[in-house]
């Protein structure tokens, strides 16, 4: 699956807002699967303090966004494709649609933006994604049981096996997987493994920086894709976030501030 179907259905997003909305910077900030919009408290204050409008919706089946019986690909990217920065500013800004001048996305988050833009190259400005699953080829039944089992995680678990979160990334993670049903896992993983947006990624015409887990730690973007896109898109950059696993963002959220805050 390397490009959108047509025409999916889309749901209303509800969407968190962080800045002024007529700041002359619009960042659009994607979570990943069993996250919420919230999970980016951080990086949104970041970004917003140093004078961006920021956007975090819950994507579909997440947080407090609607329910759906399709959780393919093609319905997350149309649902924030429909998103765009709110300018307040002027008659200049009456029509739609406005790139977005960032979109930060992790795992799901990340692989949704890549899809989205492969859409609507002038959607966005500048990608920013954070170990994206943009490859499975297999596996979708070991995947449904793991992924499964986080959906009841209890804080001290988090504590325990993420040492580096902040108190606040442990209790926000922990109620957003607890809003996440396994039927929302399951289907988004049977309705669309296997797929590969790794083409998609290279071809996109805007710039791309990805931060990628720590080897050691099971990273969902890999060194082989990395290398592969840097063949043939100029305007990418990846590197890997030392001692960082798959929530970068919760790991070394100064890594990720900083690589969102350099154009």
């Amino acid at each position: 699956m390397d490009s959108l179907v047509a025409s999916p259905v889309t749901v209303t997003l509800p969407l968190l807002r962080w800045g002024p909305p007529d700041a002359s910077r619009h960042a659009l900030l994607l979570h990943g699967l069993t996250s919420a919009g919230a999970c980016w408290w951080r990086l949104a204050d970041d970004l917003a303090a140093a004078g961006w409008a920021v956007t975090a919706p819950d994507l579909r089946g997440h947080g407090l966004a609607p329910r759906t019986r399709r959780y393919d690909i093609a319905g997350f990217a149309a649902d924030v494709l429909a998103l765009t920065p709110e300018h307040t500013d002027g008659p200049e800004h009456t029509e739609a649609p406005w790139p977005w001048d960032l979109v930060v996305g992790h795992s799901l988050g990340g692989l949704v933006a890549t899809a989205a833009v492969d859409t609507a190259p002038g959607w966005a400005a500048r990608l920013l994604l954070i170990d994206p699953v943009i490859t499975i080829a297999d596996g979708v039944e070991d995947l449904v049981r793991a992924l499964t089992g986080e959906l009841g995680v209890d804080t001290e678990t988090l504590v325990r096996e993420h040492p580096l979160w902040h108190p606040e990334d442990v209790f926000l993670k922990a109620q957003a997987a607890a809003r996440t049903s396994p039927y929302v896992v399951e289907s988004f993983l049977r309705q669309n493994i296997p797929w590969s947006y790794e083409k998609a990624l290279a071809r996109s015409a805007c710039p791309v920086t990805v931060l990628a887990a720590d080897p050691g730690h099971d990273p969902s973007f890999t060194a082989e894709e990395g290398r592969r896109i840097e063949e043939t898109k100029a305007n990418f950059r990846w590197s890997v976030v030392r001692g960082a696993g798959h929530s970068v963002q919760r790991d070394a959220p100064a890594a990720v501030s900083e690589a969102a805050l350099t154009a």
